[in-house]
């Protein structure tokens, strides 16, 4: 189990990718945590091999394959918290293992009554921008497409009402699970706001449609999603650092620690980003609790998973003198200290002057993504005891 919960993002092949997704598929089926008669095992091979290919641009983006990968680990992470039925399951897990899959340039996207519309009301047909791809990237056709292929014909393996749950369930995910993605499409977003909002007139340029129904395998889905942006590692890295944040001029100490100021429209650092999905997340489940779709009980437990699913990462950015004293660590500053041969305090002094792709920057990267790796390997172990034992993480019995 640790074997598929754990890849390398640095190393990882298409071929990798689809065998890890079937064999996960089928070991949770085993455990009783999938329901086949759901999706069966048939299908759910149909949409790896349709979805996870060469020809799929957002599969072949090691950015974004890692952040789908994450994600769905986090979706049976919270599933077993809150021992929800195998049915939700199976529909939140099959919705993470693809529900980003629409996300390149030149993706079409749905013309039905989930299409995106410019401001004359027009259908905006493909993504043909990097605002695009990451705003719209949830109401992509590709998705939705393969999916409903599978629900038709003679040759049918998924009953039209589950296809449709999972399709609802990724459409759902864009305004449901990102604080990010809400600002972006009302304008409040310093890189690519004027892209979706006039900044003199405030009208729309791209009217996003209405989400569906919260329901509860989408607040899984949903909360999945928020937690795998602040889970620190090298699918970590590999996003932020080495990707949307490299040319921010940025040191890797300012990208790991920096505090989340109130008025910021965008969350800069591990930290910041530990804050404000902590904050969505238990958004999402106060939105959950009002509109019943969970009891106190249900929503008490996924508090606690939030902060058992984040607890390695507050560690591993944890800067302070107490976390620095203690000899054996379990931060990114003790963990370049120990590989550099240096102390706490001198890792701390060359992050804050190391940034990507600088001489400064080379001497403490392969020490930076070795204790990423760390961080992602003890997440694994954790999520294996937590499927293996189908313990309920709500007991706080183990951290991933």
């Amino acid at each position: 189990m640790v074997d598929l919960l754990d890849d390398d993002v640095s190393s990882y092949s298409l071929a990798d990718w689809r065998r890890r997704n079937v064999c996960l598929y089928q070991r949770l089926s085993a455990l009783g945590l999938i329901d086949v008669g759901v999706v069966s095992v048939d299908a759910f091979r149909a949409l790896n091999d349709a979805l996870i290919a060469f020809r799929v641009g957002a599969a072949t983006d090691p950015q974004n394959a890692g952040h789908v990968r994450a994600q769905n680990e986090n979706v049976i992470h919270y599933a077993i918290a809150g021992r929800v039925p195998a049915h939700v399951l199976t529909i939140s897990f099959v919705a993470g293992c693809f529900h980003d899959l629409n996300k390149a340039m030149g993706e079409p996207l749905r013309d039905d009554a989930f299409a995106v519309r410019d401001a004359d009301g027009r259908v905006v047909p493909v993504m043909t921008t990097m605002a695009r791809i990451v705003g719209l990237n949830h109401l992509g056709d590709r998705t939705r497409r393969t999916i409903a292929n599978l629900t038709r014909g003679r040759g049918a393996v998924v009953d039209p009402s589950v296809g449709l749950e999972i399709d609802r369930c990724i459409v759902h995910h864009g305004l449901g699970s990102s604080r990010f993605i809400r600002d972006l499409v009302e304008g409040r977003n310093a890189w690519w706001g004027a892209e979706f909002v006039d900044a003199r007139s405030g009208k729309k340029k791209l009217v996003h449609p209405e989400p569906p129904e919260l329901t509860l395998a989408s607040l899984i889905h949903d909360l999945a999603d928020s937690t795998q942006q602040m889970q620190g590692g090298a699918t970590w890295l590999m996003k932020y650092p080495s990707g949307f944040w490299r040319a921010s001029g940025r040191s890797y100490l300012e990208m790991l620690t920096s505090p989340w100021v109130q008025d910021q429209d965008i969350p800069m650092s591990l930290r910041s980003q530990i804050d404000v999905e902590s904050e969505t997340c238990l958004a999402m489940i106060d939105r959950a609790s009002q509109e019943r779709v969970v009891d106190d009980a249900l929503a008490e437990t996924l508090r606690a998973a939030v902060g058992a699913a984040t607890r390695t990462s507050r560690q591993w950015v944890d800067d302070s003198e107490a976390s620095l004293a203690q000899a054996d660590g379990a931060s990114v500053f003790h963990d370049v200290a120990r590989d550099l041969g240096v102390s706490t305090e001198a890792a701390c002094a060359m992050l804050r002057e190391a940034h990507p792709g600088t001489p400064d920057g080379d001497v403490v990267e392969e020490a930076i993504w070795a204790s990423a790796r760390r961080v992602e390997r003890a997440r694994a172990r954790a999520l294996a005891i937590q499927i293996e034992s189908n313990t309920a993480c709500g007991s706080l019995s183990s951290d991933i």
